[in-house]
């Protein structure tokens, strides 16, 4: 339970100081429930005998204060205190429950902002190592379970617990046996309970976020590749996936919800009890029926108030074990994610260096737990205006070695330098003046304008630069057969477009965003002879213009090119004109 605590504190980080504002909030709250509790059995007793105002203890309070003698208006005066008492306690709760409610649902915004900070700057091997709806999955339902099923409830149980102490205070000062018979019997009973369902709860919380974790998986990727699953006839094979998981959870989070509302019953049964108990035994010791009266007045009103207190407790604390997994990957990934330092300083840029030269010098690489050398001793030079070819078979290191261009890899040795400087130091500048185009286009499900002028707000975004950038990458005529011009939707990931048609949107970004760099990654090989025709020549006409590095299979995708690299499992072994390379076979 300690180091449960403990990794509740990390995931709340700062905002763990605003936790005093709302102790002493509950301790407002215990306090009017003791006046109020504590002013029910004398005002049952003032009723039920008005004789005490003369002889008892409440008659000479009401001398002090100067109150009038008569019952009738002694009878409004305490109960209009008696309900302002109330009043206030509601209007408090009502308060707390509201910080508490924006407390805990702060956290949601908090956390996920912070992790998806953090993982969009993972470096680029950290990334790799993990299944993409691994990072979907900690801040949708992760967070969400942290926030409501740990810290909402955490809240509540603390305030609950502040006030049924107090309550019970006082309870053990109106009658001392009867609270301890009350304390034996909900004692016994949550001890029971809770030892029953302990290790049962901590593991439908783990088995849930397995089958969580496994419905989306199975979803995510079921969707992804449906064309090419239902090609293959595997449709069947993400169906079971996502029906197990689905099974699985809706397994766990049936006995979950079972044994949250069983204690509500078991209560009430147990409250019933009480007051029958309380009364045989009076009745059997010989107790006075109008002493018995004001005890079982304050018993029962505390009742009211506990047992929602007592049923909110006893859900705490199985919320609280259901959650315990959440919390523990939560704050797993968290803490490996700041000790590690993956959030960099952002850097506003207010005048990019523009570039002039990129260059390798005997630059090794190789990725996490393999000895091979994706890239070994690679080098070689960039310069503004060049067209470079980066050519090679399949896993020759040609994407690789895009990847530690850009900066995403950072090599095991070697120097790589931007404008003569290290890249490191001059990442931000280097990275302002490159467009990276994959063979897979990303494009957003919004309309063409909006992919276009990528990350750009609809209301920032510059029309005459927008158009301009259409016009560059030969999507005018695409354009006229818009229905909606550059506010028509392309649909998700550009599927109402061809496939050279989402290289010319991704030519565009580049243009809009006026890009002197242009990174083609097997940018063309998945077209057809024509369309790649095309967009290569397309690419010539911005030759001198901008500097292109075009990685390819075929020689005759780079055969425009200035210069042209030949990569042989992570080598540079060639290096040449198109007429100097035209006898290189990469089969």
């Amino acid at each position: 339970m300690k180091k449960y605590f403990s990794e509740i504190l990390y995931l709340l980080g700062d905002e763990k100081n605003k936790l005093k504002f709302l102790l002493v909030l509950f301790l407002i709250v215990s306090v009017l429930d003791l006046l109020g509790l504590g002013l029910v059995a004398p005002y049952i007793t003032f009723i039920v005998d008005p004789a005490l105002i003369k002889d008892g203890a409440l008659g000479i309070i009401i001398f002090k204060l100067g109150l009038p003698n008569d019952i009738a208006t002694l009878s409004v005066i305490f109960g209009a205190l008696l309900f302002f008492i109330f009043l206030i306690k509601v209007v408090i709760i009502i308060y707390i429950n509201y910080r508490i409610a924006s407390f805990s649902q702060y956290q949601q915004v908090r956390l996920r902002s912070h992790l998806m900070s953090s993982y969009q700057n993972l470096p680029y091997t950290e990334y790799l190592q993990r299944n993409s709806s691994e990072y979907i999955y900690s801040m949708q339902v992760l967070v969400e379970q942290f926030s409501n099923q740990v810290v909402l409830t955490g809240l509540r149980t603390i305030g609950d617990s502040i006030v049924a102490l107090a309550i019970f205070m006082l309870l053990a000062w109106t009658n001392w046996y009867a609270f301890s018979l009350l304390i034996v019997l909900l004692g016994l009973i949550i001890f029971c309970y809770d030892l029953f369902f302990r290790d049962k709860l901590k593991n439908y919380g783990i088995q849930t976020n397995l089958a969580s974790k496994s419905i989306l998986k199975g979803t995510s990727e079921g969707i992804d590749g449906l064309k090419e699953i239902r090609v293959l006839g595997k449709l069947e094979y993400f169906h079971n996936q996502v029906l197990k998981g689905a099974e699985k959870l809706a397994f766990n989070q049936t006995r979950f919800t079972v044994i949250t509302t069983s204690p509500r019953y078991l209560l009430e049964l147990l409250l019933v009890g009480f007051v029958v108990l309380v009364v045989i035994i009076s009745v059997l010791t010989g107790q006075d029926s109008a002493t018995l009266l004001p005890v079982l007045g304050v018993f029962g009103l505390a009742a009211m108030r506990l047992m929602p207190i007592a049923t909110g407790l006893s859900n705490s604390l199985t919320r609280l074990r259901y959650g315990r997994d959440a919390v523990s990957i939560l704050y797993k990934d968290l803490l490996n994610l700041d000790k590690n330092k993956f959030i960099p300083e952002k850097i506003k840029i207010l005048n990019s260096e523009k570039f002039i030269s990129l260059t390798l010098n005997q630059v090794n690489f190789s990725y996490p737990s393999t000895d091979r050398l994706a890239l070994d001793k690679v080098s070689l030079s960039i310069k503004a205006g060049e067209s470079i070819g980066i050519i090679g078979a399949s896993g020759s290191g040609k994407t690789t070695l895009i990847d530690v261009l850009l900066g995403l890899l950072k090599p095991d040795n070697g120097l790589i330098s931007f404008n003569s400087s290290p890249l490191e130091e001059k990442l931000s500048h280097w990275r302002s003046q490159a467009a990276y185009l994959p063979q897979q286009v990303f494009l957003i499900d919004n309309t063409l304008k909006r992919n276009v002028a990528l990350g750009v707000e609809e209301h920032n975004i510059d029309q005459k630069l927008l158009f301009e950038a259409i016009e560059k990458s030969q999507l005018l005529e695409l354009l006229g057969q818009l229905p909606e011009g550059v506010d028509t939707l392309l649909g998700e990931r550009g599927v109402r477009l061809s496939g050279g048609q989402r290289q010319r949107v991704a030519l565009a970004r580049a243009f809009y965003h006026q890009r002197s760099v242009l990174v083609m990654d097997e940018a063309t090989s998945a077209l057809d002879n024509e369309t790649e025709h095309e967009i290569v020549e397309e690419i010539k006409r911005l030759k001198g213009l901008i500097t292109t590095i075009i990685i390819a299979h075929r020689l005759t995708t780079v055969e425009h090119c200035d210069r042209i690299y030949l990569l042989e499992k992570g080598k540079l072994v060639s290096s040449g004109t198109a007429k100097e390379m035209l006898n290189i076979s990469l089969d």
